[in-house]
């Protein structure tokens, strides 16, 4: 039996509010907002994992977790996948981070030396905000707010997350949590 799983780091309910704030902008134009509990730094997905391998994926969480203290995440701007003058995917950026670049690619080492299969995809860290269905020039829009300042939160966990797939929509389940 498989289980859909990614590592993550959750976003305190303050932050989301203003998320929900900037999201409104994308409503009429018939944008999928990303619903507040689905909302998190995804630091790692792992896809379709055997369920007998989360002990293991929780010992390495734990493993790398506890060689961090806890640290600032400072939201800033917004952007666009794949480019803003044809979107599907609306982001918030996150601001450089020294500790979240290391935390990830450490865990990113524990699992590949244990050959679990991760993305290959290098490690851009953002919250997705809206999906669009048809695309949209919001390219003015994004270009106004490309250093709009939404706050910071201290990280003092990492979330192994279940996402479950279901018509409405995801379901985001945490399996284990790891304090930093």
């Amino acid at each position: 039996m498989t289980k859909r799983l990614f590592i993550a780091i959750e976003i305190p309910e303050e932050i989301k509010k203003e998320l929900l704030k900037i999201q409104q902008q994308f409503y009429s134009s018939g944008a999928k907002l990303v619903k507040p509990e689905h909302m998190h730094l995804t630091m790692i997905f792992l896809g379709e994992v055997e369920k007998v391998w989360i002990k293991e994926i929780s010992e390495i969480c734990q493993k790398v977790a506890i060689n961090f203290q806890p640290f600032y995440i400072h939201l800033t701007g917004l952007g666009a996948f794949p480019k803003s003058h044809c979107p599907h995917t609306i982001w918030v950026g996150i601001e450089k981070s020294n500790q979240l670049i290391l935390l990830q690619k450490e865990i990113s080492w524990e699992l590949i030396h244990k050959k679990f299969k991760i993305e290959e995809r290098p490690f851009a860290p953002h919250l997705t905000i809206a999906r669009l269905k048809k695309p949209i020039n919001i390219q003015e829009y994004l270009e106004k707010n490309i250093s709009i300042d939404l706050g910071s939160f201290q990280a003092k966990e990492l979330v192994l997350f279940q996402s479950e797939l279901f018509p409405e929509g995801p379901r985001h389940t945490a399996i284990k949590v790891f304090p930093i």
